[in-house]
């Protein structure tokens, strides 16, 4: 075998034998309280639910949350009212449900409009939504009333 040989056929063998230490990276449970409290500060949101997460989403958000933008949205999310909140689960909940060929279409109708454009159909969401609450508000009301 030449050197060349010789060197290729080590590094499959180190690659392959590397392999199942890959696989087992994300197999333990991270505990919340052995974050750097930087960490659990942008992870603040999933605290209540991270001992409930597999070890691979716990490190899916760990990595993420070295991401900038994830801070941003992380920060934005704790700023959210209560009400925004779980309007917004449902709604991902909704998109969850939806036919994978109807989720496909909304996504490219997204990528599609202009900044405007999703400014506008967010205002326009965001509009509807207080009108749904105003409406459940007055029920309500009347339904004091009768009581």
């Amino acid at each position: 075998m030449t050197n060349k040989a010789t060197a290729l056929f080590l590094a499959a063998t180190l690659s392959i034998n590397a392999l199942p230490a890959l696989a087992d990276q994300h197999n333990e449970a991270v505990d919340w309280d052995q974050l750097p409290a930087e960490t659990r500060e942008t992870l603040a949101p999933a605290e209540k639910r991270w001992d409930k997460l597999k070890p691979h989403q716990q490190h899916k958000l760990l990595r993420r949350a070295q991401d900038k933008n994830f801070k941003n949205r992380a920060e934005r999310w704790k700023q959210l009212s209560p009400e925004e909140r779980k309007r917004i689960v449902k709604a991902r909940e909704r998109f969850k449900d939806m036919p994978p060929e109807k989720r496909k279409e909304l996504r490219k109708r997204w990528e599609n409009m202009t900044d405007e454009e999703k400014r506008e159909a967010k205002k326009k969401r965001l509009k509807k939504h207080e009108k749904g609450d105003k409406g459940k508000k007055h029920k309500d009301k009347k339904q004091d009333k009768k009581d």
